[in-house]
């Protein structure tokens, strides 16, 4: 007997699923809006009448309300790489010129793409069925958020290809869905969304899609990883392919014809990136042809046969409001400006620093200016000029205070007699800034204690040194009556506060806050001396004879474990239980060829940032210096190298370029283990 109740699900699942693909695929419908939410209202009713003939792929899931308890881990069958950048149209040229050389050809056909800024995301189907969704993570492995990317109406539950095939894009917020969103956050009196990208992140991680469906996502495939197995040729049909198939891919995709047509491309874009009703941070240049990207391959992060070019940083104008002082943990005086809030390239800002008095005068930066503000790099907000021709004419030039705000101590200079100093070790806001650092990713890593947090509590007096955070869960009361806490955020701080006594003690070395001793160098002091009291023990001969361990910074770590309140400090953390032991020092690497080498980066490296090569190199044994000497072994010389080049050349040290840095690690990574 027919089960006519199943029979009707099967039909209004296949009708609501067209219409969906009509209405965000090809911008029609063949039923009005009426019509489509009277059939979703058939179809919830029909399930919640038998749960039995619910599909985890219903179109009515599009709605939200599953609530995952986490997200569960998956490997990658094929690593999410990131991309290389470049930031000018020469470095596009040299990027055009490697692709020439290695492929012999005279002209490359590419694909140029816009960069939009989202959150990447992979699909992976079988037998026609999506069978889950997952984030890049690390590249290696994601986090399957199949529930919230469902509630994306235009990602296709099922598809008229039986292989398996896996498709990759490109998860965002349009910028109408933001202002609305915010609109809406307004009226409920809700902290507003500071940009699309962070946004749509964080609705990808919620734990109840009900609540992602409510952020209305959007997304853009530009990437079928498995085409090849598929049979395609070239990556422009594949796209064309997935567009076929019912996934939604980006109309502005252009077939480009060599550099010329990669520069054409960039000027349209350029003019026509603020009229596109989504961020973008860049465009994206992919050779087309698969055989040649299989050909140029892979470096350790990033594909050989594309790149992305970053826009250059936007610039806005915004008044100054004031120019306030800050003095940091080791007494360094800060100047801060203090701007009218302005969306910069995506977040709004409301400050940026001046670095010193000397940049102030430099560039006459006075209270009431407007100024030229913008992201260096397209992070860190950063003055650079003033619109001096609408300066108010009472105007006056800043000057620089003698004495510090908080102590009224006089202020001195340092060294090299350009950053001004606070001397006063009791200074209020050096304790502060002291008690961010210990808690912060370059001390003791204690989640969820922000810079806030701890200026408040040592406001209340609840905190006055180290050891006193530990005693924090003694005052919950006095705490929870603070303003912005909540019980189970105060509870998850006290168990990060608990977890972290047991980190290795390098962090703890890094935390107490020594003069020149950060992650890096505290590191290096806990893989020789094994533990805190070697350390405290050691004399000055001893930990100069650490590499790289120079005379002046022996001599700060030296006073500081001799010096009576110092030792009173460490020994009221040891009672507390923080562990004083390096338990987790990774096993020494056999002899290879970057043992004990010393070595220096230049230019800008297209397979991964400074910061990875640089730790790749370090756990291989090798020694990182920021300047080139005769004691330099070898220079890593990306594009655009600077200085450090021409004096490597005059001193005749070798210069390695990153192909053959990529296959010295190679080398010596495949003879580990």
């Amino acid at each position: 007997m027919a089960d006519v109740q199943k029979e009707r699900v099967d039909e209004l699942a296949q009708l609501l699923n067209r219409y969906m693909y009509e209405y965000y695929n090809l911008n029609e419908s063949s039923v009005s809006d009426q019509e489509y939410d009277r059939l979703m209202e058939e179809l919830q009713q029909l399930e919640a009448d038998r749960p039995d003939l619910k599909s985890r792929l219903s179109p009515t899931t599009r709605v939200g309300g599953m609530v995952s308890v986490g997200f569960k881990k998956v490997t990658h069958k094929r690593m999410m790489l990131s991309m290389g950048d470049v930031f000018n149209p020469e470095e596009l040229a040299v990027f055009d010129k490697r692709i020439r050389a290695n492929l012999e050809e005279d002209e490359i056909n590419y694909m140029g793409e816009v960069k939009i800024d989202g959150l990447a995301m992979t699909l992976v189907y079988e037998n026609g069925e999506l069978q889950y969704a997952a984030t890049r993570g690390d590249g290696n492995i994601g986090e399957i958020v199949t529930n919230n990317i469902l509630t994306i109406p235009s990602v296709p539950t099922h598809i008229d290809e039986k292989r398996t095939m896996e498709v990759r894009g490109e998860v965002f917020i349009s910028k109408q869905t933001l202002r609305e969103l915010n609109a809406e956050r307004g009226k409920q009196n809700l902290p507003l969304f500071a940009n699309a990208r962070n946004t749509a992140a964080g609705s990808v991680r919620q734990l109840d899609s009900k609540i992602a469906a409510t952020r209305h996502l959007s997304a853009y495939w530009y990437y079928f990883v498995n085409a090849e197995e598929l049979g395609f040729t070239e990556h422009s049909s594949a796209l064309d392919y997935l567009s076929k198939l019912g996934f939604q891919t980006n109309p502005e995709r252009q077939r480009l014809k060599g550099i010329k047509g990669i520069l054409k491309y960039i000027e349209e874009y350029t003019e026509k990136r603020d009229l596109l009703d989504y961020d973008i941070d860049g465009l994206v240049f992919k050779v087309d042809s698969i055989n040649s990207q299989e050909e140029l391959g892979y470096t350790m992060k990033t594909p050989k046969w594309e790149i992305a070019y970053k826009f250059p940083p936007e610039e806005v104008v915004t008044e100054l409001k004031d120019i306030v002082i800050t003095v940091g943990r080791t007494g360094r005086v800060t100047p801060n400006a203090y701007l009218k809030p302005v969306r910069v390239a995506g977040s709004i800002i409301a400050r940026a620093t001046l670095n010193n008095a000397d940049f102030i005068k430099s560039k006459d930066i006075r209270v009431g200016d407007f100024v030229i503000l913008h992201k260096a790099g397209d992070v860190i907000p950063e003055v650079s000029g003033v619109v001096k021709s609408r300066r108010k004419p009472d105007s006056k030039p800043y000057v620089f205070p003698t004495t510090c705000p908080y102590c009224g101590t006089a202020l001195i200079k340092t060294e090299n007699n350009i950053q001004h100093k606070c001397p006063n070790p009791k200074c209020p806001s050096r304790s502060i800034n002291k008690l961010i650092y210990f808690v912060s990713d370059y001390g003791m890593d204690i989640d969820s204690f922000g810079d806030s947090l701890v200026e408040d509590l040592f406001n209340e007096k609840l905190i006055r040194n180290f050891h006193d955070i530990y005693h924090l869960k003694d005052y919950k009361q006095n705490i929870m009556m603070m303003d912005g806490l909540g019980e189970k955020s105060i509870n998850t701080l006290f168990i990060n506060i608990e977890k972290s006594k047991k980190n290795t003690v390098e962090k703890l070395i890094s935390g107490l806050g020594i003069q020149n001793v950060g992650k890096k160098t505290a590191k290096m002091l806990a893989q020789h001396f094994k533990n805190l009291d070697n350390l405290m023990n050691a004399g000055i001969d001893e930990l100069t004879g650490i590499n790289d361990v120079g005379e002046k910074t022996a001599r700060q770590v030296y006073d500081y474990f001799h010096d009576e309140k110092n030792i009173e400090i460490v020994e009221d953390l040891r009672k507390e239980g923080l562990n004083f032991d390096c338990l987790t020092i990774k096993k020494q690497v056999a002899e290879n060829f970057f043992t004990n080498k010393k070595f220096v980066l230049t230019g800008t490296l297209v397979s991964a940032g400074r910061k990875e090569i640089t730790a790749k190199l370090e756990n291989l044994g090798g020694k990182s210096s920021g300047s080139v000497s005769k004691s330099t072994d070898f220079v890593i010389a990306g594009t655009n190298p600077g200085s450090k080049f021409t004096k490597a050349q005059a001193l005749g040290v070798r210069i390695i370029e990153e192909d053959e840095l990529l296959e010295l690690i190679h080398k010596v990574e495949g003879n580990i283990e």
